[in-house]
């Protein structure tokens, strides 16, 4: 099985008006939007940038990887040959946006790429930030404002371009999703496919099921035998596949790691049965939480951790032990509506559809 990097090797020499964009391409820019892109992007630039001008900075390591990086692939030395080829380092690179706050949360990061009169917006997804982190957890129970940047920065290039594709990793393809969703039906007939890798779908209690259906008409999801978080929410696709992965367990959700066969994706068969016993924990446990406990769990838990210090999930690493027991100790001070629903998870994996009943009579409502 073959990675991102042995596919810029085959394909680095042909423009994309020698062989069309495929899956594979969208996997590379998806990718690509997860570096810091900003020096790229300093003065004097014009506001439009080839990739391959930027190739002094990037081999300097000035644009650095914003995400969780395991062992699966060399990024500095896939920007570089990905910028150094003539199918990605001629990609026009424009409006570069990179939004990071804590309070009220925000993480939104997207760039544009363009090749003659089509357009690919890529959608970044989790930083290492919490801010980023929240976000993610915010989904469960309400549109984010992400999302709406998402729809805005969507609406925005998809105007402005005669063929475009959106798509995005993780909660990357989550807001490329929500951003189809939003586009109003002239925006919507210049959108070839919507790419959802490893992405949660939208709350149900949330998406617009008309909206819902026609994207999914144009959207094809791309998760790894072992997928838990592009299982979330049943994310709507005309097209699914299952692609094969270097990575153990969760690690297979890293883009990296994703394998690729004589040029197109290296698919798999199903996906892991663990994965999918997780994914109907995770289902039945979302499903049986009430919106409003969902988003007191949330506060909770990322006021618990923002009361310890960190601001990134490297932060508590950092912290060690000590960090962590203070942490923990945050959150035995939190509601009793977060603490039941942070202790529901494990029992319901446990006691599945009995767990309900045993509830109600170990937790009465009128001892709240």
């Amino acid at each position: 099985m073959d990675s991102l990097r042995d596919y810029i090797g085959w394909m680095g020499d042909y423009g994309f008006d020698a062989v069309p964009f495929g899956d594979v391409d969208a996997l590379v820019l998806c990718a690509i939007v997860y570096f810091d892109l900003s020096p790229l992007f300093a003065p004097p630039c014009p506001g439009e940038t080839a990739l391959r001008e930027g190739l002094p900075l990037i081999e300097r390591g000035a644009c650095a990887f914003t995400a969780f990086a395991p062992h699966d692939l060399d990024y500095a030395a896939f920007l570089r040959e990905a910028a150094a080829s003539k199918r990605f380092g001629e990609l026009a690179l424009s409006d570069y946006v990179d939004v990071s706050r804590v309070d009220p949360p925000l993480q939104f990061a997207a760039v544009s790429f363009r090749s003659g009169d089509f357009t690919f917006l890529a959608f970044r997804g989790t930083d290492m930030t919490l801010a980023g982190w929240r976000e993610d957890f915010m989904i469960s129970f309400t549109a984010t404002e992400a999302q709406e940047t998402a729809l805005q920065y969507a609406a925005r290039h998809v105007a402005e371009s005669k063929r475009c594709r959106l798509g995005g990793h993780s909660k990357g393809g989550n807001l490329a999703l929500y951003a189809a969703c939003g586009l109003d039906d002239e925006s919507w007939a210049r959108v070839e496919r919507v790419y959802l890798l490893d992405s949660p779908g939208l709350c149900p209690e949330l998406a617009d099921s008309a909206r819902m259906a026609r994207a999914a008409a144009r959207t094809l999801a791309v998760t790894p035998v072992f997928s838990v978080v592009g299982r979330l929410f049943e994310p709507a696709a005309a097209q699914e596949r299952v692609i094969r992965s270097s990575g153990f367990s969760l690690l297979q959700h890293s883009l990296g790691s994703w394998g690729v066969d004589h040029g197109r994706l290296a698919l798999a068969a199903s996906h892991d049965p663990a994965s999918l016993w997780i994914d109907e924990v995770l289902r039945q446990w979302i499903d049986g939480i009430p919106q409003e406990r969902r988003a007191v769990f949330v506060n909770d838990l990322f006021d618990a951790l923002a009361a310890s210090g960190a601001v990134t999930l490297a932060d508590i690493l950092r912290a060690g032990p000590a960090g962590l027991r203070a942490i923990f100790t945050g959150l035995l001070k939190t509601s009793r509506a977060a603490k039941l629903t942070a202790a529901e998870l494990p029992m319901r994996a446990l006691l599945g559809e009995s767990y309900d009943r045993l509830a109600a009579r170990i937790f009465p409502k009128d001892s709240a």
